[in-house]
């Protein structure tokens, strides 16, 4: 019976997101505003029914998920309805995007690991809370005073700390534990290297600038490597590229930069072992089928049995695929809702990049520009290198799919990148209004 349901709900799931993808489109280019509601009503509906089909899809039904889907579900609501009342925020699309993805990837991590969905509804509620104390703490610091020499003293003493007394998972020596907790401190460096760059570049870009900004960008991608980070230097360069180009009156210094990073590639790629054991994978990855290209053969496959409309919510295989519900929850999504669910859900994420840049554009102070262009290019980049790692498009870096792969200081570094979005936007229209 649950394999008849979970077939059929495939064209419910895709007509669902369809639908929010029309009508957000509608409300951000056609400025239709008096559809937003209808934007809430399909989360809702979405997140309800998914988690009321996992709740069938053993002998007996699994309180579990209906109680996950039920607190989501609660939590967007007030969360909503707090950030419009309290916070002013009158442009809540971007937050309804955001909820959208996260609703699909709650489901999907419930349905890899129930216990990977509990932790991350956590997330989820504390990622919300992020948003009133970002606005809180931002209204009693003087944003218009420079912070860069602080903000660059914080990044170097945190990569100077993860380099010699972080610990290593998957390869990676990007964690920091405390008090039995562990995080990433590489997702939270990502926004203070955008606000840090950001100060720099507003002055304009004269030598002395150039060669600072540039050098404060070499050192932080050398640590990264140095901590087998490679998503993280890659993230950091494109971001830093970015803002030079936007910055830079004359071409030569950002084509210099880009100079620069191609060769760096190339010596890490001679000088790290594990640099070279993921690019050889990229390239073959068929040679190296059972070994070091593994985990990309078992993100085609998954991707490839699911087709346009996917096996069925419970019905695939994605456990096949290591690190399915961090790195490869794409290829998972594909696998069981289908390839059109998979362009659905990336047409949502450069949705969200759009809204961000459209922040961007209507910023008149320099720095304030730069940020929102800084943060939400940094979203766009990291969906981009993601995907393009689980198609084998270029080798496989580790970073997450924002708002869907499991993590909490990814999710939270995220719902913080939003925040900051946000307060900047309002911050310049009151600048404006004053």
């Amino acid at each position: 019976m649950f394999d008849i349901l979970s077939w059929f709900y495939r064209y419910i799931f895709i007509f669902l997101l369809a639908c929010f993808l029309l009508v957000s489109i509608s409300i951000y280019f056609y400025n239709k505003r008096m559809l937003q509601p209808f934007l809430s009503v399909i989360i809702i509906v979405t997140a309800a029914s998914s988690f009321a089909l996992l709740s069938i899809c053993g002998e007996t039904i699994d309180y579990k998920a209906v109680y996950i889907g039920l607190i989501f579900c609660l939590k967007y609501i007030i969360a909503r309805i707090l950030l419009i009342k309290l916070l002013r925020i009158k442009d809540i699309l971007l937050y309804d995007i955001v909820n959208m993805l996260l609703a699909v990837g709650l489901a999907m991590l419930y349905r890899l690991s129930p216990d990977y969905a509990v932790r991350q509804s956590l997330f989820t509620i504390l990622g919300d809370t992020t948003y009133f104390f970002l606005f809180y703490l931002l209204k009693k610091i003087d944003i218009k005073k420079d912070y860069s020499k602080q903000l660059g003293l914080v990044i170097l003493v945190t990569l100077i700390i993860t380099q010699f007394w972080g610990i290593s998972i998957s390869g990676s020596k990007n964690w920091i534990e405390v008090l039995g907790y562990r995080f990433q401190p590489s997702e939270f460096l990502k926004i203070l290297f955008v606000i840090y760059i950001s100060a720099i570049l507003s002055r304009g870009l004269a030598k002395n600038i150039f060669l600072y900004s540039s050098s404060s960008i070499v050192i932080a991608a050398s640590f990264f490597a140095l901590q087998r980070d490679l998503g993280s230097a890659l993230i950091f360069s494109a971001v830093y590229l970015i803002l030079l180009f936007v910055t830079d009156d004359k071409i030569y210094p950002t084509l210099l930069s880009a100079a620069a990073a191609s060769v760096m590639a190339v010596i890490s790629f001679y000088t790290f072992s594990h640099i070279k054991s993921r690019v050889e994978a990229w390239l073959n990855p068929w040679r190296y089928v059972s070994g070091k290209s593994y985990q990309v053969t078992q993100s085609l496959f998954a991707i490839a049995a699911g087709g346009l409309l996917g096996t069925g919510l419970n019905l695939g295989n994605p456990k096949f695929i290591p690190a399915v519900h961090t790195d490869f929850i794409f290829s998972a999504i594909c696998e069981e809702t289908g390839i059109i669910s998979g362009i659905i859900m990336l047409s949502l994420l450069c949705m969200a990049t759009l809204i961000g840049l459209n922040f961007s554009k209507n910023c008149k102070e320099p720095i304030n520009r730069l940020i929102c262009l800084g943060l939400s290019s940094m979203t766009g980049i990291q969906t981009l290198i993601i995907v393009s790692g689980v198609l084998n498009i270029i080798p496989i870096t580790g970073v997450t799919l924002p708002f869907v792969s499991y993590g909490g200081s990814s999710l939270i570094s995220q719902t913080m990148n939003i925040g900051i979005l946000y307060f900047v936007s309002m911050n310049e229209k009151g600048d404006k209004d004053e």
